[in-house]
């Protein structure tokens, strides 16, 4: 699912509306996956930067060194296509 609250959007509610406040001047986008990732991306408030929350969910019983290596190659997935660090001029963290 996606939700954008730089405009308003939700694709999981039945009018396509997000239900928690949006603002232009501050956009906030939240990408959820089937496998329980959850990756929020938005700008600083308070410096040039662009910044990322990523977190995944780790099913019943599971390891947490498992979460943690499908979180990693998640992660690197998630930045890459979305961000296209080589085409945007922007840099990955070095433990991805």
């Amino acid at each position: 699912s996606i939700r954008d609250l730089g405009i308003g959007y939700d694709s999981t509610t039945k009018d396509k509306k997000a239900m928690l406040p949006s603002s232009a001047s501050s956009p906030m986008i939240t990408f959820r996956f089937d496998n329980g990732c959850v990756a929020q991306f938005r700008a600083s408030g308070t410096e040039p930067k662009f910044k990322y929350y990523i977190e995944m969910r780790g099913r019943l019983g599971e390891k947490k060194a498992d979460v943690e290596k499908r979180l990693t190659k998640m992660s690197g997935v998630i930045l890459e296509e979305l961000l296209r660090p080589a085409e945007n001029g922007l840099i990955l963290p070095s433990n991805l």
